[in-house]
């Protein structure tokens, strides 16, 4: 345990001033008495006696000043509320053609019960190279303006336009928002090439010719967004829901969600698809959305649960991340 010597100062300092204070009181008061002794009017004995009052109300003051300055001092005021942590993932396909237009989400997770407000995306050079065809949200320059951010998840969709120089490009998306002072970041690598041109080499007549081969399907793009109440109670059930957007043209394939703490400290209920060990089997996801549904049981002890869920598939480059926090009460 530590010792702040600053107060033991202070303490020392309002001790020695009480002592002197004190003296300088009974030294007034003997010389009033002694003063007024000798007078019985009732004049006198009212002077005395209001003087002597109105020394004890001075004293009373002092004290009660003393007491807040030392109350303020080693009780610090009570905590702002819990401000909102937000968790910025990326959604994009990591390689494109020149020319081409390729569909970019930002999924915005608050799991705090509070708002976080004048969100905003900022990137270096992302859209200065890319150009914006359609936004969820408005664009004004390199920033998108997002504004409020609700519990829950918020997605931001946008549809870019790729440049005609084949190269690869890196850049830096960071999430601001008022609570924060520090940005949530997240790296971006896309690599742009040149869209293939086959031209098949002649064949003998007895072999057909082939068909030139189209181009390649676009990749899926997934996106990941898990609900679930932030805080519960010891020993009660909670439903989490895990959503996955499929904004790509394609079939995902061989989908599974990992967790890594998450079902060791909390007891599976139910759940819409099966389990094994800490991963949920998804399989196939095509276009549109997904929803997979757990009912879990909460530990019997109070603490937070922090965990990172990650979504992988077949055609993935990385697998797509999103963090929780579960703060688990005591009671019921």
């Amino acid at each position: 345990m530590t010792i702040d010597l600053t107060i033991i100062g202070i303490v020392f300092a309002l001790i020695l001033a009480i002592i002197f204070f004190s003296a300088i009181v009974l030294y007034l008061s003997f010389r009033i008495k002694e003063t007024f002794r000798k007078e019985t009017r009732r004049g006198f004995t009212i002077v005395k006696v209001g003087f002597l009052i109105g020394i004890l109300f001075l004293a009373g003051g002092i004290f009660y000043f003393f007491a807040n300055t030392i109350g303020n001092m080693t009780n610090p005021a009570a905590p702002s509320p819990l401000d909102p942590y937000l968790s910025l993932t990326v959604s994009y396909p990591h390689t494109v053609t020149v020319n081409s237009q390729f569909t970019i989400a930002f999924t915005i997770l608050n799991p705090t019960n509070i708002t976080a407000h004048g969100a905003t995306i900022q990137a270096n050079i992302l859209f200065a190279d890319f150009a914006i065809e359609t936004s969820t949200h408005e664009v004004l320059g390199n920033v998108i303006k997002i504004g409020d951010v609700e519990p829950g998840t918020t997605i931001i969709s946008l549809e870019l336009s790729t440049p005609n120089n084949p190269r690869t490009f890196t850049d830096t998306a960071s999430l601001f928002f008022q609570e924060r002072t520090s940005p949530v970041t997240q790296e971006i690598t896309i690599k742009v090439e040149d869209e293939a041109n086959y031209s098949p080499s002649p064949l003998p007549s007895s072999v057909p010719t082939p068909t030139p081969s189209s181009t390649e399907p676009p990749l899926p793009i997934l996106t990941l967004s898990v609900s679930y109440p932030a805080s519960v109670s010891q020993n009660s059930n909670l439903t989490m829901s895990f959503t996955i957007r499929n904004i790509g043209e394609s079939t995902a394939h061989g989908a599974t969600i990992e967790a890594n703490v998450l079902l060791t400290e909390f007891t599976v209920v139910s759940s819409t698809r099966e389990i094994s060990g800490n991963v949920v089997n998804i399989g196939d996801v095509p276009p549109g959305t997904t929803i997979i549904s757990l009912q879990l049981l909460s530990p019997n002890r109070p603490g937070t649960i922090i965990d990172a869920i990650s979504l992988s598939f077949q055609e993935m480059t990385a697998p797509v991340t999103q963090e929780i926090a579960i703060t688990i009460r005591g009671g019921q």
